[in-house]
């Protein structure tokens, strides 16, 4: 029996209002998500510039200056770093991943002998004293930075005016230095290159993107840096250090827009066949970099849980190193053969946002003229339109 004309009009009908009514669903729903993150957002960017107002005299300039503890470092640094030091930093929920690393750079000549901790409470120094002696420490318990903390947060902001704050330090004491993070693997030593050296420039910085053709091509990443102690870096920080007190910036940000818009201090960009962040995993592994930096998840223990997958993992359940596992890394590395299938299917939550944000961020970049206005400026309000983190 067929349908009458009459049925079929009103089935149509009913899909009709059914799938604009579905869609009006949606498309509120997917406003009220957004205005919830916007709001959440905008919570946590006042607690967060709160946090640091709070706490900012405890790393502050003066605080570190005048403590008898950087004139010890400063002693140390006269007598025992014929070159310039890399500074790390840390609070005890780090040492994890910082034995992991301390065990990776322990295969390589020379590489501990150019290390500072910066320890942030007593437990990490003393785990750090014990574990490896020869590491020197300057020691700036902080309690602001005692528990764990993530990115975005108001501490996370903290730590990053205290590493300013040091340099900027530092600087006034004519010493030139790295500043780096442990979340990173090393193949080779970066200190061979000798980039100190190079006079061509006053700080070179790690950078972000996937290659020469990226639209984030020296835009800095600022986890691996070294900068000549000069009055133009040290106004750089000086500014850098200011903006961080009071703005919901990320450091990087407030570097991206100093480089791009100062003639001085001159800023130069470490190549990608030396230092490069974890999307070189998910490229064709060709050139592979002296650094590997996993800097996708949020938190240290995420962060040690996915070294382990990619196998980056060296301290046995007994706390000693595995040299060769350690030798392993390397060799994939070199080959191109690190395996990450199971996490390019699934990936890690913290990993598929800033794959994200780098989506909508070049995109922004590659529109004509617009994208060339915002490149300065972009980065600068990174932690406020990244509203899922």
């Amino acid at each position: 029996m067929k349908k009458s004309p009459n049925k079929n009009i009103i089935s149509i009908a009913f899909n009709l209002i059914f799938f604009n009514r579905f869609s009006l669903i949606l498309f509120y729903s997917f406003w009220f998500l957004v205005g919830i993150l916007a709001l959440r957002k905008s919570q946590n960017a006042l607690s967060a510039v709160q946090y640091v107002k709070s706490n900012r005299n405890s790393v502050g300039l003066n605080s570190i200056e005048s403590s008898p503890e950087f004139e010890r470092l400063i002693e140390v640094l006269d007598e025992k770093f014929p070159k310039p030091p890399a500074f790390f930093l840390l609070n005890q929920y780090a040492l994890n991943m910082t034995d992991n690393f301390l065990c990776n750079t322990a295969t390589l000549d020379g590489v501990h002998e150019r290390f500072v901790f910066v320890t942030l409470d007593d437990v990490a120094r003393d785990k750090i004293r014990k574990r490896w002696a020869q590491i020197q420490i300057f020691h700036w318990p902080t309690p602001s930075l005692f528990e764990p903390f993530s990115f975005a947060e108001g501490a996370y902001q903290t730590i990053y005016l205290l590493r300013s704050n040091l340099a900027l330090a530092l600087i006034k004491k004519g010493k030139s230095f790295w500043m780096m993070q442990q979340d990173t693997f090393w193949r080779k030593s970066i200190f061979d290159l000798n980039y100190e050296d190079d006079m061509s420039f006053d700080a070179i910085f790690d950078q972000l993107g996937d290659g020469d053709n990226s639209l984030r091509k020296e835009w800095v990443n600022g986890a691996n840096w070294f900068i000549r102690a000069n009055n133009e870096t040290q106004f750089f920080f000086e500014r850098l250090s200011d903006k961080l007190s009071y703005w919901y910036t990320p450091d990087v940000g407030v570097m991206i827009h100093q480089c791009n818009t100062w003639d001085k201090p001159k800023c130069a960009y470490i190549p990608y066949n030396v230092t490069y962040s974890w999307e070189w995993m998910f490229s064709d592994q060709k050139n592979p970099p002296y650094l590997l930096q996993l800097d996708c998840e949020t938190n240290g223990g995420t962060k040690l849980m996915q070294l382990g997958r990619y196998g980056f993992h060296f301290v046995n359940s007994d706390g000693s190193c595995n040299n060769e596992k350690i030798s392993s890394a390397k060799s994939r590395m070199e080959n191109g053969s690190v395996e990450v299938q199971m996490t390019k299917t699934l990936p890690s939550w913290g990993r598929l946002q800033f794959k994200l944000y780098w989506y909508i961020t070049e995109y922004l970049l590659s529109i004509p003229v617009l994208g060339e206005y915002l490149r300065p400026y972009l980065a600068l309000a990174g932690f406020i339109l990244m509203i899922t983190i």
